[in-house]
């Protein structure tokens, strides 16, 4: 149910006779009470108006039971009512659509019920719109320390403010868009991101799948000759410090796991050598190969050929696993995916998943693909 109250009242004062109009759209609807009783709670509506001329005015519905006018009630003082607003309540419209992205349309098209709802109502109806479209950047954009903060790479930072104004100012009341603004403020966060329903955020992850296809046309060795010809040209993007970020924190995680060198014969421990462990030559450059990349991504301006450098060794290195299993390097790291192993089981031995660092160094091998073509501007 809804309330609605349509037309104008038209109030005589006890003492001068002057009559003053008020309009449908002064009165602001607030439940005010009511009990529990025998057919379930009574809510009691209130619309109060403080005239300047007329002092409080009230307007007052029960709703008992649930889906019923009980009664209404025009409480105007000593004056004279000349003329009341046609109100009470009556049963909300159905729509075909109740899609949080389609809620300005709804109010549009719809002013008589948007008009007739609670200040309350459309409060919730604001604060639910913009927790479908925006939320906290802690959900998935990333931070970089280095650079003090988010990196909103999909869109943002956005205003509750500014994004309700915007999109409901014409349509919806400014103080219930204030209030909106203000509940959904109260936890202390000013600065939102995309959610995966933003128009923002599609686009970035349709970008994202054209850039997956790029990948497919750039070896590492293309894209290390590509750096030796000149500074990458997409260094210093929004894009570009993300993407450097997460690489930066996938080599802080793949170092933890890596093997040991040995400190003298065989790789330590008096252990046999393990069949798919890195280890000699090998495990001596992929360190080296990793601590280079970390390096150069952790200064103002990495080398980029550098890294492609390094990237390609490490594209060796899961060659030599790869060989061992009979796969190609490609198919190797699709088998990790971003599940590390997970989806593999069946086509990677056993050994090789319980061996960590395997698939993290796939996946890094990944981002490290997806940075250089960020950095080159490709």
């Amino acid at each position: 149910m809804i309330i609605y109250a349509r037309g104008t009242a038209i109030i005589e004062h006890h003492d001068s006779g002057e009559q003053f109009e008020i309009y449908d759209d002064e009165l602001d609807w607030e439940p005010v009470g009511g009990d529990d009783r025998g057919m379930g709670p009574e809510t009691i509506y209130e619309a109060l108006i403080e005239h300047e001329e007329l002092g409080d005015l009230r307007w007052t519905i029960s709703e008992y039971p649930a889906g019923v006018e009980n009664f209404k009630e025009t409480n105007i003082g000593m004056h004279r009512v000349v003329q009341d607003f046609d109100y009470g309540l009556e049963h909300e419209p159905e729509f075909d659509d109740d899609d949080p992205a389609n809620l300005r349309d709804r109010f549009k098209n719809n002013p008589e019920w948007t008009k007739a709802l609670t200040k309350a109502t459309v409060v919730k109806f604001l604060v639910d719109w913009f927790h479908y479209f925006y939320e906290d950047p802690a959900n998935e954009t990333p931070y970089n320390g280095r650079e003090g903060g988010y990196l909103y790479i999909k869109g943002g930072p956005y205003s509750a403010e500014e994004e309700l104004r915007e999109n409901f100012e014409d349509v919806a009341p400014l103080d219930a868009i204030l209030e909106a603004v203000e509940e959904i403020q109260s936890d202390g966060l000013f600065d939102w991101a995309p959610s995966h329903q933003h128009p923002d955020s599609t686009d970035f992850y349709e970008d994202a799948v054209a850039e997956h296809h790029a990948q497919d046309e750039f070896s590492f060795e293309a894209l290390k000759e590509i750096a030796s010809e000149g500074k990458g040209a997409g260094l210093g993007s929004e894009e570009e410090k993300a993407a450097r970020a997460a690489v930066l924190e996938q080599i802080a995680s793949l170092k933890d796991d890596l093997p040991k060198p040995a400190s003298h014969g065989g790789i330590g421990h008096n252990n046999p050598p393990q069949e798919f462990e890195l280890q000699g030559e090998e495990l001596e450059e992929t360190s080296e190969s990793i601590e280079t990349i970390e390096a150069e991504l952790a200064s103002a301006e990495p080398n980029v050929e550098i890294v492609a450098q390094k990237a390609l060794f490490l594209r060796q290195a899961l060659g030599w696993i790869a060989g061992k299993i009979d796969t190609t390097v490609d198919s190797f790291c699709k088998s990790f995916g971003t599940a590390l192993g997970v989806a593999a089981a069946a086509t990677i031995p056993a050994a090789v998943l319980a061996l960590p660092y395997w698939g993290k160094l796939a996946v890094l091998l990944g981002s490290l693909k997806d940075w250089l073509l960020l950095a080159l501007g490709l």
